[in-house]
């Protein structure tokens, strides 16, 4: 089987995380080609680079952003030349209808799009048109949470998603890494919450900020790293100052070293919007080891089981999140309780089955 995975921009973010997983874990008999349909995106370049040295891509393709009849011509030819037997579209949104028509015009059989992010409740009938668009040209919609298809509800007549597929990542080699690095560090190591997102409207940094800011003088020998980078950046930085912290010993940037980073930290914390889709980062921190706490939105509860693999705090709640944090950073036992829980109910995450149920859904 031949499958063209589809990537608008090398973003280093949920959607090219998994595509990277996908190809990298790929199943015996599985070629796999890339084709990135907005080539000013080079976050996750190296990630590429790598992933064609060890052989795991067979074709890597780069455009300029296009859109229209002259995407569609272009992924006709590129169908036509590379015959892949199965699409992969990450990114779900207007243009890749586009592409989408030129890869059945090119008589590729098997298509699918990946849901991930819930439909904003103002913009569900807009997003359920789109849908209907891709079901039309033989795209299957496939959602990473339940919380993305409730969002969704209720379905126009005739319109179908497919079966829930949950992101995954390699949990075994994520809990190796973050071992290795929690074992390096040294007895007078400070403790830190890490919170690794983008740093976009999708997210809440703001709030675990405020949250931190007021428990910090309680709590001098704690740091807080935001790993990750976007357009909020310049906004948190002026937040952070004006709440008497240090950008420069808080906002990391981003890292291609997440495990390293994850062993080096005490806790876990996920402050979020509704907005969410998934959040790998909660998956990969359930993998390191660390207790974890969340804003209670739908995504976070149902990848944390309900609270059985973390803590949920009220979204955007500042002085809920302070309690919790309050409380958790003096209770090492509270911790070490929910490390157990991340830890025992990580392999239920591992990219192992994600893997299975993609390329399963591909074949069918």
């Amino acid at each position: 089987m031949r499958v063209l995975h589809v990537l608008n921009g090398l973003h280093a973010a949920g959607i090219e995380a998994l595509a990277l997983q996908l190809i990298r874990h790929a199943p015996p008999g599985v070629e796999n080609l890339l084709l990135n349909t907005d080539r000013s995106q080079q976050a996750i370049a190296p990630a590429i680079q790598q992933l064609q040295q060890q052989g795991h891509l067979s074709s890597f393709r780069e455009w300029s952003r296009c859109d229209g009849l002259r995407l569609a011509w272009r992924s006709f030819r590129l169908c036509r030349q590379q015959r892949p037997s199965a699409l992969l579209i990450y990114p779900c949104n207007r243009p890749m209808l586009w592409l989408a028509l030129g890869a059945r015009l090119a008589s590729v059989q098997r298509l699918a799009v990946h849901l991930g992010n819930p439909a904003p409740p103002e913009q569900r009938s807009l997003w359920q048109r789109l849908l209907r668009w891709f079901q039309r040209l033989g795209v299957v919609a496939v959602p990473c949470t339940n919380a993305i298809a409730t969002s969704l509800h209720p379905l126009p007549k005739g319109l179908r998603l497919g079966a829930v597929i949950p992101n995954g990542c390699d949990t075994q080699v994520i809990a190796q890494q973050a071992a290795i690095s929690r074992q390096q560090r040294p007895p007078s190591d400070r403790q830190r919450i890490i919170m690794v997102a983008r740093l976009d409207p999708i997210k809440d940094q703001a709030t675990l900020l405020q949250a931190f800011a007021a428990i910090a003088p309680r709590h001098p020998d704690w740091d807080l790293w935001l790993v990750g980078d976007g357009c909020d950046r310049d906004r948190l930085e002026s937040l952070a100052q004006s709440l008497g912290l240090n950008p420069a010993t808080i906002f990391l940037g981003r890292s291609s070293e997440i495990p390293t980073l994850l062993g080096k930290a005490d806790l876990f914390a996920f402050s979020t919007t509704a907005a969410e889709g998934f959040g790998i980062a909660l998956i990969e921190a359930m993998a390191a080891g660390l207790p974890i706490v969340a804003s209670n939105v739908p995504a976070c509860r149902e990848v944390l089981l309900e609270g059985q693999a973390g803590l949920l705090v009220p979204p955007g709640d500042r002085f809920a999140w302070q309690q919790t944090l309050d409380r958790l950073l003096s209770d090492p036992a509270e911790r070490q309780h929910w490390a157990q829980q991340a830890t025992a109910i990580a392999p239920t995450y591992d990219i192992q089955h994600t893997v299975q149920q993609w390329y399963q859904r591909l074949q069918a």
